[in-house]
């Protein structure tokens, strides 16, 4: 335990006079051009999610339709069904 907590402060250190150091070598540029580059994949993330999104209301759409359908099959095989039941248990007239 002491171990893990002795090295999360050493890297804790070691990155604080890594952040310092590229601060006074090279301002804060380093720092803009990583927002910047956010930024862009903020966008990218976005439209892509965005497109996502429209694919996943087609899908739905689609699979409605498909529900939609196959419930108008089930009643009319249902129905056929009755109806060939009903003519084949028919009696046939004896006269």
């Amino acid at each position: 335990m002491f171990k893990l907590l002795k090295r999360l402060i050493f890297f804790t250190i070691i990155a604080l006079l890594i952040f310092f150091a590229i601060s006074l070598w090279r301002g804060g540029e380093p720092f803009r051009w990583f927002g910047k580059q956010s930024e862009k994949a903020g966008e990218v993330i976005k439209q892509k999610s965005e497109d996502m999104g429209q694919k996943a209301d087609r899908i739905k759409k689609t699979s409605e339709g498909i529900k939609h359908t196959t419930k108008k099959l089930k009643s009319g095989i249902k129905k056929t069904h009755e109806k060939i039941e009903d003519f084949t248990s028919s009696e046939p007239n004896k006269e």
